[in-house]
């Protein structure tokens, strides 16, 4: 099987509105963590499911070996600015599970620990999986995402209840019995509404994301980002990127036309353009469309990177300065 390129991020975040716990998660780099790993492989908690409770010597160089690895990722976990666990997440097909389950291009894989003791029993394992299903659909294109846990870890019995994993029953592997688990882009998209990100904290240069079907409340908290970049009563300019999947509910779109409508004339005031993310050659055509020009109250240019768009953006901005100087 041909090898799958991996986006390897150097850092990814991911937040739960609802518990207000916020996920962060970044690259291995041992000179930095691996006494932290050697200290949870340790634990009794850890070590009896990981079962690589090794010398100091053994065990680095199985990290330097799994680091070497083309074909998966090494993550550290920090919850609320705590670093409480380690993940590997990975193109299945390239993996041992491929001997023993049949697998196909676009199924990624994700083993997780929470080696702090004082973390564990706190529900952090919900957030790990979601945060990292949204990394792996959103940056690595996955189109299912599995999880292999020993049957025995009670903490993962959620993936079916509350996140919405179908569960495919036991597979026998060497090490140990697991139970599979497995879930689509779309069911999981469907399950865990992602927010819609919504960052105005380098104004006049706001930067939005729209995930894959952001819940109603998603979308409400939006709008309100919206009207307060409205009331700056400043000319910006809005980066935007989308998921593959990204729509809104029947409910939310209409709440969208309303204020859309109801703002148009500000929007032809102060907003200077919006810079869309997109290699889509209909996108990109539908943007410079005459259409698309007639009934927007701003230009609508489409940019192959968010590079690109960053640095259009202070171009405009720095023009509009130039223009009322």
């Amino acid at each position: 099987m041909e090898p799958r390129l991996m986006f390897k991020q150097a850092h990814y975040s991911y937040s739960c509105r609802q518990s207000k716990n916020h996920l962060r998660i970044y690259h291995v780099d041992l000179d930095r963590d691996f006494e932290k790993l050697f200290t949870w492989m340790h634990q009794p908690h850890v070590a009896k499911f990981w079962q690589l409770n090794l010398s100091h010597n053994e065990l680095l160089a199985h990290f330097k070996s799994a680091l070497a690895m083309s074909h998966q990722e090494l993550f550290m976990l920090e919850i609320n600015q705590q670093i409480i666990g380690y993940a590997e997440t990975y193109h299945a097909p390239e993996d041992r599970l491929a001997q023993f389950y049949q697998l196909q291009v676009g199924d990624f894989g994700i083993h997780l620990l929470i080696g702090e003791k004082n973390a564990t029993g706190k529900g952090h394992s919900s957030l790990i999986v979601r945060g990292l299903s949204d990394y792996l659909f959103t940056q690595q294109m996955a189109e299912r995402v599995l999880l292999e846990p020993n049957k025995e870890v009670a903490a993962l019995n959620m993936l079916e209840r509350k996140l919405g994993f179908s569960n495919l029953g036991y597979l026998k592997l060497p090490e140990k019995m697991a139970t599979l688990y497995a879930i689509t882009h779309q069911d999981f998209y469907r399950h865990n509404p992602s927010e819609i990100i919504c960052d105005i904290s380098s104004v006049p240069i706001v930067r939005l994301h729209f995930p894959s079907f952001p819940s109603d409340d998603a979308v409400n908290c939006w709008i309100r980002k919206l009207d307060n970049i409205l009331l700056h009563h400043e000319p910006y300019v809005a980066i935007s990127t989308f998921d593959r999947e990204y729509q809104f509910s029947q409910t939310a779109r209409k709440v969208e036309m309303a204020w859309f409508k109801q703002h148009k004339p500000l929007l032809a005031k102060y907003c200077r353009a919006m810079l869309r993310v997109t290699t889509d050659t209909e996108m990109i055509a539908k943007l410079n469309s005459s259409a698309m020009k007639k009934g927007m109250p701003f230009r609508c240019i489409p940019v192959s990177s968010q590079e690109l768009a960053m640095r259009q953006a202070k171009l405009i901005l720095n023009k509009e300065r130039r223009t009322n100087a």
